[in-house]
């Protein structure tokens, strides 16, 4: 389970000052903890609007899920080196997914691998952030995991607040209340050979993430939109 760790000394004590600062700063609501499996590897799919989506979906985790966690982080932002590249491994066992296929490589080879390595994965099946608030399709990425690793669970995701805790184009976050939502464990199908069916597959997660968040596919919601149980 060290494959993707960071090794770095400050990893060993920075995660979980920054876990409580988070939750006292974002003022964070955790729902649905219980869902999180208690081991095993599985992927965490959650809508994207900021890149306060990571710090709040980590602080929302059980301490043995932060053990075995890994975030998804795009290649071209978070590993050009620099401070971006360094707080993603330290804080978050960032590991890069590459959104083309530039250089011949599989995008998705390291969240393969960290699966079946058994971590907790979690991923933006957007591909990137929300311009506009609102939940954008799911690529079939997901799909082909769920094709490639059967019987792993899925959880669905809700994040809300965070594009007032740190908007597009911010670097210093804001005090502003943050939700994290994580629904019932999904078991879908897909087949390793049939692109539609990772197409379809990955519209399942997004129909549940968006189900999380008070709405459904037929009427597209803003992911910072209060769900009925929020005050």
């Amino acid at each position: 389970m060290s494959l993707y760790r960071s090794r770095h000394v400050a990893a060993r004590f920075v995660p979980g000052l920054f876990v409580r600062f988070t939750q006292l700063y974002a003022r964070l609501q955790v729902e649905g903890r219980e869902h999180l499996p208690g081991e095993g590897a599985f992927i965490i799919a959650a809508n994207h609007q900021s890149h306060a989506d990571t710090a709040v979906v980590f602080a929302a985790l059980t301490p043995a899920v932060r053990e075995r966690f890994v975030a998804a982080a795009a290649q071209d932002y978070f590993f050009q080196g620099g401070p971006a590249q360094f707080f993603s491994r330290v804080l978050f066992n960032a590991i890069p997914l590459a959104r083309d296929r530039r250089g011949g490589q599989d995008p998705l080879r390291h969240l393969s691998r960290a699966l079946r390595e058994g971590y907790a994965v979690l991923m933006y099946p957007e591909g990137t952030r929300s311009k506009d608030g609102r939940l954008g399709p799911f690529r079939a990425g997901i799909g082909r995991l769920i094709a490639e690793f059967p019987g792993t669970p899925v959880v669905p995701t809700y994040i809300g607040g965070t594009t007032r805790v740190m908007p597009k184009g911010s670097f210093i976050p804001r005090p502003y209340k943050a939700t994290v939502r994580f629904g019932e464990p999904l078991f879908l199908k897909a087949h390793p050979r049939f692109r539609a069916t990772w197409q379809s597959a990955a519209d399942e997660v997004r129909e549940a993430v968006l189900h999380l968040g008070g709405q459904s596919s037929a009427a597209p919601v803003a992911p910072d939109a209060p769900a009925p149980s929020e005050p």
